[in-house]
């Protein structure tokens, strides 16, 4: 998992990261799972581009940008639904998004925009998924919140790791599907 911070870390993290852009780009292409939030989406992609107009170079393993916005203060914040397919069922993902970038070309988003906003203001798309690559805006406490994502991605590096389906336990998810159902109708009423 990689996070982000604010431009001058982004743009410090860059500048170490692009140095293993090759060897990361062939552990994505090898299945290796990445779960990616805010600043690490995009860095991921060609490039970000500050409020000041200075541009931070991305990874370009995937071909999707992001713009900041010109107003520091005017930024998509606030709780955030968004609907995904996990293996094939469709899973409410609940997080809470806090970005002024404005993320575009995802040739395949993480989920559809049920409250919040999405990689850019008002937009019905959020984050970029591929098989072994989640890249969100959606902060947390994200596992805790979505226990069929935890189990999604823990399912997906056990078989990758055994190369067999692994069939886990199911864990009491009792109380946190009752947190989650309380925070889905209190989203439904903002």
């Amino acid at each position: 998992m990689l996070v982000g911070g604010a431009d001058q870390e982004q743009q410090i993290l860059s500048e170490d990261l692009i140095q293993y852009k090759d060897s990361i780009k062939e552990a994505i292409d090898s299945g290796v799972f990445f779960l990616l939030i805010c600043g690490a989406y995009q860095l991921f992609g060609k490039y970000y581009k500050g409020v000041d107009g200075n541009i931070i170079p991305g990874l370009e393993i995937f071909d999707y940008y992001t713009e900041a916005i010109g107003d520091r203060k005017k930024r998509c914040i606030g709780n955030i639904v968004i609907e995904t397919d996990l293996n094939g069922k469709k899973t409410k993902i609940i997080g809470f998004e806090n970005h002024g970038g404005q993320t575009f070309d995802i040739n395949s988003p993480f989920g559809t925009v049920l409250f919040g906003n999405g990689n850019k203001f008002g937009d019905t798309k959020e984050g970029y998924f591929a098989n072994n690559v989640i890249a969100t805006y959606l902060h947390g406490p994200l596992l805790s919140k979505n226990p069929e994502l935890a189990d999604y991605i823990i399912s997906y590096c056990l078989n990758r790791k055994y190369n067999e389906a692994i069939e886990l336990s199911p864990l009491d998810d009792d109380f946190e599907n009752k947190c989650r159902e309380h925070l889905l109708s209190t989203f439904k009423n903002d």
